[in-house]
């Protein structure tokens, strides 16, 4: 799996992420996957921060979107 990660994004954007790659006609659990972390800090270092992680079987779908997103 290829990973594409953008950081400090709002929830609703993921969200319409992941409806455009279903619109692009990518199948959820065969093309791609993906997972929000919140953001976390555990009191004693930096906080890191909210971020998606967008994981592709294809590379070059994984750097088509890299590419798009940025």
């Amino acid at each position: 799996m290829h990973r594409v990660i953008l950081r400090d994004i709002a929830l609703d954007e993921i969200f319409q992420l992941k409806y455009q790659l279903v619109r692009d006609g990518l199948i959820m659990d065969a093309d791609f996957e993906w997972e929000y972390h919140p953001p976390v800090w555990d009191g004693f270092s930096q906080e890191q921060a909210k971020h998606v992680v967008f994981r592709f079987t294809d590379p070059a779908l994984a750097t088509f979107y890299q590419l798009k997103w940025a």
